[in-house]
């Protein structure tokens, strides 16, 4: 019997997280990620929704939106680095958290939607990508591809959620969604179209697994008798 283990696959594949990516190492100085992330709550006026976890000393930005426990993770100093306060009947009911890197881009979004369902939500969630993409084509992983990270997202009680992948517009872009405590969680990933077979077979999923994981509480060894890492 084997053992998935997030843990050591995030330290596997360090590059894998909201914050990082595989071409850059750098030591921010003490209070520099905090700093930033005072100033994205500032900018998007959230600092009542979110409670800044960020350590003095931090390489990465962390943000808890307090209505859904949701953290969300930023690389500090990325243009695209973002948190959004959508208009709605109850204010924090529905944000989104953006950042970026050479990977790419990635934005998580959370919207309270009790009882909703997973399918109807990735339906939703699809169509929204190819509006904004007309010329989209569907991507697959090659065949044989072997991704225990992958493979993590159908262990209970990993929360049950979709992906979608595609080629648009000469990039790589995929959807994920779920339903997790009256959350719907939706994370788009963007990246070059040559790195579409790492993006998808390793990247976008370990960030999304290590999402999942931490809103919704589920271990972070999973046991799959039939899988090895």
């Amino acid at each position: 019997m084997k053992t998935l283990c997030l843990a050591a696959l995030l330290t596997a594949l360090p590059a894998v997280t909201l914050a990082q990516h595989p071409a850059v190492t750098r030591s921010l100085p003490p209070g520099f990620a905090r700093a930033e992330g005072e100033a994205l709550l500032a900018q998007a006026r959230a600092a009542d929704l979110f409670e800044d976890l960020t350590e003095a000393d931090a390489q990465d930005i962390k943000l808890r939106h307090k209505a859904s426990g949701l953290i969300c993770v930023f690389n500090p100093g990325e243009s695209v680095n973002r948190v959004i306060v959508f208009d709605g009947a109850v204010r924090g009911d529905d944000i989104a958290c953006a950042t970026g890197g050479e990977v790419g881009e990635r934005t998580l979004y959370a919207t309270r939607t009790p009882g909703r369902p997973l399918a109807d939500a990735f339906a939703k969630d699809v169509e929204a990508v190819k509006t904004s993409h007309p010329g989209w084509v569907e991507y697959r992983l090659p065949d044989g591809t072997d991704s225990p990270v992958l493979a993590m997202l159908n262990i209970p009680p990993m929360p049950p959620s979709k992906t979608a992948r595609f080629i648009a517009d000469h990039q790589y872009a995929s959807v994920s969604t779920a339903v997790v405590k009256d959350w719907t969680l939706t994370f788009r990933f963007n990246c070059a179209e040559d790195q579409a077979d790492p993006a998808a077979g390793s990247w976008q999923p370990t960030v999304w697994v290590s999402i999942l994981s931490q809103i919704s509480g589920a271990p972070m060894d999973l046991i799959q008798p039939k899988q090895a890492i």
